[in-house]
């Protein structure tokens, strides 16, 4: 889909525009609505759950029971994840009350963001529920801004929005992906600021996230700087592991857990480039 403006014609990445394929569809009745869910049945009276998060920009975790979030830690610096997550973990898990074996889940972001973030990250949730015996539930950096973002405009409109979950990708790239009303999500992509905001102008939805910020003037030149939320979720924009409770939880419920472990989403190559063996003249 192209879609013209004053200086030139945008084509659309249909990871943009989300072709009905690239939904992900579970149970209805357990995706809808912020309540807890029920999912002792199913996993031998586990009910809590470990979220994680290290991609961008922040250090987060929290522990949650039946949709409440029970203990969380929002740390804004990510510098020395590695060192830190353990003993954060550790010491989130006492103060509520939890140990590994009542885990049902451990759910991570598997990106994008950092590359160190993501590997953190990942490496840390699959160690920890190696030990507990239970499932990793990977999910999208975007997708738990989104659902912070979506608690956020609950308060204000229970409707729900449809959004378009923004990170700063550096390079002159954005990271984004399209979150319908119902939560279902469309495959990520790194894209121009100007593509995205093509995208919006298109199908306008709700950008969230830190680097929506980045998308304001293109958007304001078509009047419709209002679809700009870089305040979302949470006042500051960036994504906390709190707000996968909900999410790990429905994903429980509707059966998708439990199979292939998580894998990193880059969507890029990494910024540095390994150095090229000696003898080799590079350009």
């Amino acid at each position: 889909m192209s879609i013209s403006t004053p200086s030139r014609a945008l084509r659309i990445s249909s990871n943009i525009s989300c072709p009905v394929r690239a939904m992900r569809r579970g149970n209805p009745s357990t995706r809808h609505g912020s309540g807890g869910t029920d999912i002792h049945m199913t996993f031998g009276g586990r009910t809590a759950v470990l979220a994680l998060d290290t991609c961008a920009g922040a250090t987060s975790a929290a522990i949650g029971r039946h949709g409440e979030v029970v203990a969380r830690v929002f740390l804004p610096d990510a510098r020395a994840a590695a060192e830190r997550l353990a003993p954060l973990v550790k010491g989130l898990m006492a103060e509520a009350g939890v140990a590994p074996a009542e885990l049902a889940a451990v759910a991570v972001t598997r990106g994008p963001g950092t590359f160190t973030g993501v590997r953190i990250g990942l490496g840390f949730a699959r160690g920890l529920a190696l030990a507990a015996g239970c499932p990793v539930l990977g999910m999208t950096t975007l997708e738990l801004l989104a659902a912070g973002a979506a608690k956020d405009v609950a308060a204000a409109d229970a409707r729900g929005r449809e959004m378009l979950a923004v990170i700063d990708a550096r390079r002159g790239e954005v990271y984004v992906q399209r979150i319908a009303a119902d939560g279902s999500p469309c495959e990520p992509a790194a894209v121009t600021p100007e593509t995205a905001a093509a995208d919006l102008v298109a199908r306008p939805a709700l950008a969230v996230g830190a680097g929506a910020r980045l998308l304001r003037p293109l958007l304001d030149a078509h009047g419709l700087a209002d679809l700009v939320r870089d305040d979302l979720p949470h006042g500051h924009g960036q994504p906390d592991a709190a707000d996968l409770i909900g999410l790990a939880e429905r994903h429980l419920a509707a059966g998708q857990a439990g199979g292939t472990p998580p894998v990193p989403l880059y969507l890029r190559a990494p910024d540095a480039l390994p150095p090229a063996p000696s003898g080799i003249e590079t350009p």
